[in-house]
């Protein structure tokens, strides 16, 4: 249970680290991914010892603890949407930290965040980072004296965390009883939250249905061979935007790397982006000046953006495209084949540019939750179309659709992109025949990307 913001601020005047309460250096949670998984894995191994407390920004020495060094301008980089989004990347099952800045003895404000236990199963690492070098993927962590936060190595250990998990159970059970019992009113668990971006991304797709159902059957932007869609939320304080500037923002957010870039916003009249229920929307699809059966599906992009930044994008596989070409082979049969590169560069392309939204549409740091589902796989094959990938069997995937989900600090996308993508894509590939994503073509492919495709 939290406690009272008075009983914390006592803490604060004289703080000393316990299972329960750990000081933590001054944290650059927005730029740095070493920082972001130290704090990750102090909030994994507080949660699993019941909850307790973080203050960022004091460091221990001999005689008590003091500030640490590098007070930043702001704490505007320890929000709680921030620090959420990292809890949500790093821990399995996610849950809620409460953040609030509290003044220590000399009067100067330390962020402070609350870990809340009473978890029914341990917490895991849904993801290793970086590197594996401070969190490890599917590790648990506990607090150990000292105080530390380390992996669960012992019997011992294993079974306190065991009994605490039990122990919480059967005290939710015994409550619901004597409610019973009493003749209480039952508490019910209160409904999730919504999927926002879930709502959103599925209210795209039906949108872009309504709009196809007035073509011809077979044509290409019906995406009848297969689609993918990218769809993100941003997460921020979000400036006021009036409508009328709406469009030049989006203009401005455009990244440039390659021919065909995410979210272009065409200016030609019968395919410029227009209004439509507070969000500006584009199909390209419909262009009035051409037949759809000259329409090819991976350049027929329906997309959508709403001033509160969410964002959704539909697109026909290039695979299937009638323009690929390869000099000296026989043509492509649409349907057949995935291509191993062209995800890194479409998925990297779209985490640059909700990433320069982010910045056009917020003030400070941002969040962004990213979905992918890519459809129409089942009997493709994975190949390499420009002979760089490390395809050399017969790799084919039976499942028809996988959805893709990850949260990010926008802040950390330039710098750390194939780090990102890597996570973010792999259970895609691994559908075709357990094929395992290298880093390195990864690392390799994003390079040529920002070089324009050289």
């Amino acid at each position: 249970m939290e406690i009272s913001k008075e009983r914390l601020a006592d803490l604060l005047a004289d703080p000393q680290e316990a299972l329960d309460f750990e000081l933590k250096n001054w944290l650059s949670l927005q730029d740095s991914n070493e920082d972001k998984a130290t704090l990750a894995k102090a909030i994994l191994a507080m949660a699993n010892h019941g909850g307790g407390y973080i203050v960022l920004g004091l460091a221990e020495t001999e005689t008590g603890a003091v500030e640490a060094d590098g007070r930043p301008a702001t704490l505007d980089g320890y929000t709680q949407d921030l620090i959420n989004g990292i809890v949500q990347h790093y821990c399995d099952p996610p849950f809620h930290c409460g953040v609030r800045p509290l003044p220590g003895a000399t009067g100067a404000l330390f962020p402070v965040v609350h870990v809340p236990g009473g978890h029914r199963v341990p917490v895991r690492a849904r993801r290793a980072g970086p590197h594996g070098k401070i969190v490890q993927d599917n590790a648990i962590y506990v607090r150990k004296p000292g105080p530390s936060s380390q992996k669960v190595q012992t019997a011992a250990e294993w079974d306190a965390l065991r009994a605490r998990c039990l122990r919480n159970r059967r005290d939710e059970m015994a409550n619901q009883i004597r409610d019973l019992v009493l003749g209480a009113v039952p508490q019910v668990e209160a409904p999730a939250a919504p999927d926002r971006l879930g709502e959103w991304a599925a209210s795209g797709f039906e949108r872009w249905k309504e709009l196809v159902q007035a073509l011809p059957a077979g044509v290409g932007p019906r995406f009848e061979r297969g689609h993918y869609s990218l769809a993100y939320e941003i997460t921020g304080d979000l400036r006021p935007i009036p409508p009328a500037k709406l469009p030049e923002i989006l203009q401005a957010s455009v990244v440039r790397l390659t021919g065909w870039p995410p979210f272009w916003y065409p200016t030609r009249e019968g395919i410029t982006p227009y209004p439509i229920d507070g969000a500006v929307e584009c199909w390209l699809g419909g262009d009035p000046n051409r037949s759809a059966e000259d329409i090819d599906a991976a350049y027929a992009d329906f997309w959508r953006i709403r001033p509160d930044g969410l964002a959704f994008l539909l697109r026909g596989y290039q695979e299937d495209s009638m323009l690929v070409e390869r000099p000296g082979l026989a043509p492509i049969e649409p349907n057949t084949v995935f291509d191993i590169t062209l995800p890194v560069w479409r998925v990297g392309e779209t985490m640059l540019q909700a990433r320069k939204l982010a910045s056009n549409l917020c003030e400070g740091p941002a969040t962004i939750r990213f979905m992918a589902k890519y459809s129409g796989l089942a009997g493709r094959q994975l190949v390499s179309l420009n002979s760089r990938g490390p395809v050399w069997d017969r790799r084919l995937a039976r499942q028809d659709s996988i959805v893709l989900d990850t949260h990010v600090v926008s802040g950390t996308i330039d710098s750390n992109l194939p780090e990102i993508i890597h996570p973010f894509l792999a259970p895609l590939y691994a559908l075709f025949d357990f094929f395992e994503l290298p880093m390195q073509l990864v690392v390799d492919e994003l390079a040529r990307m920002r070089a324009g495709g050289l």
